[in-house]
């Protein structure tokens, strides 16, 4: 003869997982709806004169970070202690590029198209 087990204990025996969510009408969707298009192009300036600031040829896109390069060493835009960007304009801080005899500086960074 079978002996039936009590419902709290079959319930006890399930394995953890099994629980099925379904989604009710109330339920909020995860979803972003853009109304306008951006296009961001690459650039990559290149300087290779001694100057403390130096005029992009675009204005880099906002949220965007350039990356710059003075004879292959990147540059921390972070710290603030490298350089500062304001519209087309980068200015290094201190003198390193200025006291340089020939330096070479890329900036790449993304612009609006």
């Amino acid at each position: 003869m079978r002996k039936l087990l009590p419902i709290f204990v079959l319930a006890m025996l399930l394995p953890v997982g099994l629980l099925v969510v379904r989604p009710t009408a109330h339920a909020q969707q995860s979803s972003i709806t853009l109304t306008m298009a951006v296009t961001l192009v690459q650039h990559v300036d290149v300087f290779q004169t001694a100057a403390q600031a130096y005029t992009l040829t675009q204005t880099p896109a906002p949220s965007t970070t350039p990356q710059v390069f003075v004879n292959g060493i990147l540059m921390c835009a972070a710290c603030g202690l490298d350089y500062s960007l304001s519209g087309t304009t980068l200015t290094f801080t201190g003198q390193q590029t200025a006291q340089m005899a020939s330096p070479t500086i890329q900036v790449w960074y993304w612009a609006m198209n």
